[in-house]
């Protein structure tokens, strides 16, 4: 996300207090990037075609109550390292993982921490959306990532996400109520596609299935 907005800095554009972080949202770790890939690699021809940005695992983690939340960044750093300590030792053990080195991972985890707090992005989403939701002169717009066949409970499991990707993820994701959802958008492909691997009913292998 850092390496996005740089892109914003170069070309002058002022993103400050209008960005801002959820303190709920659950951090990625390079962890969880390596062993997404070990657990792809130990699939072999089953694999699932995970993009190993370590998604899964993530998710598995937040599931497993170890994991670190955006909101723990809000703290001291040294209370934030002895979260991330935790991690590593419950995720070490869940994962059967051991090799991952700390280090680097921390040097970086703690530009962020300065970053995040110097700059005030995280805020407590839920009184933010409802703080919205009661200004009249506010519209809140919530843009979905994935589509319905990705979902985790709807989709074609097990080749899915690890999200609700459907019009209900909105509602959790977000902690707004179910009324206050005014207008769905839903956007249908002519065909469909997909990053990794997953059997289609029908598919094009062909020239024209590489042009789609």
């Amino acid at each position: 996300m850092f390496e996005e907005l740089e892109q914003l800095d170069k070309n002058g554009i002022d993103y400050a207090n209008r960005l801002f972080i959820s303190d709920r949202a659950h951090l990625v770790s390079s962890f969880h990037m390596e062993v997404d890939g070990l657990a792809e690699e130990r699939l072999g021809e089953t694999k699932i075609g995970t993009t190993r940005r370590g998604i899964g695992p993530t998710y598995a983690s937040k599931a497993l109550r170890f994991n670190m939340r955006v909101g723990e960044m809000a703290g001291s750093w040294e209370a934030f390292k002895a979260k991330y300590d935790h991690f590593q030792k419950q995720a070490a053990a869940q994962f059967s993982y051991d090799k991952f080195k700390q280090q680097k991972e921390l040097d970086e985890l703690r530009k962020l921490h300065e970053r995040m707090n110097k700059g005030k992005m995280i805020v407590d989403t839920v009184q933010f959306m409802h703080e919205a939701l009661n200004d009249p002169k506010k519209r809140i717009i919530a843009e979905g990532a994935n589509a319905t066949m990705l979902d985790m409970d709807f989709g074609t499991y097990p080749f899915v996400t690890s999200s609700s990707t459907t019009i209900g993820g909105v509602v959790t994701g977000l902690g707004i109520p179910p009324h206050a959802l005014e207008t769905n958008i839903g956007i249908v492909k002519a065909y469909t596609t997909r990053v990794g691997s997953g059997p289609f009913p029908t598919e094009l292998e062909d020239e024209t299935g590489v042009m789609l």
